[in-house]
């Protein structure tokens, strides 16, 4: 249950999915930091909104550029990512602290590029830090440093964390998996 009427809010603060067809400046706009002393209500509300967006949509993470809002001027630096018990986070001011292992080459989708599917080079293992909803100070741990890669693509899906922290990370850069990767036709791929 949302904490707010979502749909009030969205109609209020012009809230929608950001694609790079209408929204493309806010897509690619890197995201600012979140002031985590004056603007935890932001995140607070922002994080209603993602879950309702992931939900509607199936996506398995959400970034602020993600979601268009005039709430703030430009994207904030907030991602809602899976954690190791299929529950979802809220991290805000993420940092990537370490990726290893050898590249993965995956097939990735992203709600932000209609209808478009890229093959994007992945590392097996992220650790990642930030802040919580309540301001507290976290670090995570995905995947496997060791993990030793392969030749053939492979489709993200749920278990593979640390893929979807790299590409919502990516997102608060305003990278998204057009300029890191080349399109895939599913169709032709698995014929």
């Amino acid at each position: 249950m949302h904490p707010f009427p979502i749909s009030e809010f969205q109609e209020r603060h012009a809230v929608r999915l950001a694609t790079i067809v209408e929204d493309n400046d806010w897509v690619r706009t890197p995201a600012r930091e979140i002031d985590l002393k004056s603007e935890l209500d932001i995140a607070k509300i922002l994080d209603g909104i993602m879950r309702h967006y992931r939900e509607k949509h199936l996506f398995v993470g959400v970034s602020s550029n993600n979601i268009y809002w005039n709430l703030t001027p430009t994207p904030v630096r907030q991602i809602l990512i899976p954690t190791e018990k299929r529950r979802y986070i809220s991290l805000i001011n993420p940092r990537i602290l370490k990726l290893a292992g050898k590249d993965i080459s995956c097939i990735e989708a992203c709600g932000s590029i209609p209808n478009g599917n890229y093959l994007v080079k992945r590392k097996p293992y992220v650790r990642i830090s930030g802040y919580t909803l309540e301001g507290e100070h976290i670090e995570l741990e995905y995947g496997s440093k060791s993990h030793a890669g392969g030749d053939e693509p492979v489709l993200t899906t749920f278990r593979n964390k640390e893929w979807i922290i790299q590409h919502e990370t990516d997102h608060l850069l305003g990278i998204t998996i057009k300029d890191r990767g080349t399109p895939v036709d599913l169709k032709r791929l698995f014929l």
